[in-house]
């Protein structure tokens, strides 16, 4: 800890007027005066912040380990098991923690640009999810109907059907689509045929929301619940849970989107 009496003097310099011209600043007249302040007028005492506990705490949080995965999980198109897996416990997680949202989602929509890291095998650490997740987007339960709802439906075949890139492919659930060549023969929504006059309930990232990576559509939707949850502390939470009660990590392909040329 540090005690130090501070004597210093205060000098106040008063423009009292300024002349702005084209090439500079004019200062026409300067008044000051002097006043002194002695060691009576404030005692401080300073103790020295030690920053090395702040980062060790941190790097023991970022370091525990949460659970274990049986799969390497990266994505992929049309499908990968990083999106079907985080997709699915999105929504598994808001329904269970929201029974009494009258907002409830039919179906999610991610994607996989979102994700900057695949999910090993092995041990599932906090920093691993922050790699995977590393920005603070929330989830949004969104009303979509009509033109959004087909917009969303061609976006989700034109991004699985062009395999160019790891940002291809929808992270999705609670959706199913056969394309059948250019076109979407089949489309089911909470294991009913998708009905074009009905109004659905996505859930989504607010970045999604705002028309991110190309959903434009999404910005006329009208927001029905904010979860105020961050997306990464959703997955966080889920594999943790699951690790409490000794239930490992895993995901698989189930024909969600099924592409036939």
């Amino acid at each position: 800890m540090l005690k130090r009496y501070y004597k210093f003097s205060i000098l106040i310099v008063a423009y009292s007027i300024l002349i702005l011209s084209c090439q500079s600043y004019k200062i026409v007249d300067v008044n000051s005066s002097i006043i002194d302040v002695d060691k009576n007028i404030l005692e401080e005492e300073f103790e020295e912040i030690e920053l090395s506990k702040y980062r060790d705490s941190i790097s023991k949080e970022m370091d525990r380990v949460i659970n274990h995965c049986s799969i390497a999980m990266e994505v992929g198109c049309p499908e990968g098991l990083l999106g079907n897996f985080i997709s699915d416990l999105a929504i598994l997680y808001i329904r269970k923690n929201f029974p009494e949202n009258e907002f409830n989602p039919d179906f999610c929509i991610l994607n996989n640009g979102g994700f900057r890291s695949m999910l090993n095998k092995g041990s599932i650490t906090i920093g691993d999810i922050f790699q995977i997740m590393p920005f603070d987007n929330h989830l949004l339960i969104l009303e979509i109907k009509g033109e959004e709802m087909n917009d969303l439906i061609k976006y989700i075949k034109d991004k699985s059907t062009t395999n160019i890139s790891r940002k291809s492919g929808v992270p999705l659930s609670g959706i199913r689509l056969k394309i059948s060549g250019d076109k979407v023969s089949r489309c089911m929504v909470s294991n009913k045929m998708y009905d074009p006059l009905k109004t659905y309930r996505v859930l989504t990232t607010n970045y999604l929301a705002s028309g991110g990576d190309d959903m434009v559509f999404l910005k006329d939707c009208k927001t029905l619940f904010n979860t105020k949850l961050l997306l990464r502390d959703v997955i966080i939470r889920y594999i943790e849970e699951l690790g409490k009660n000794n239930i490992k990590i895993n995901a698989q392909f189930d024909g969600r989107v099924q592409v036939f040329q």
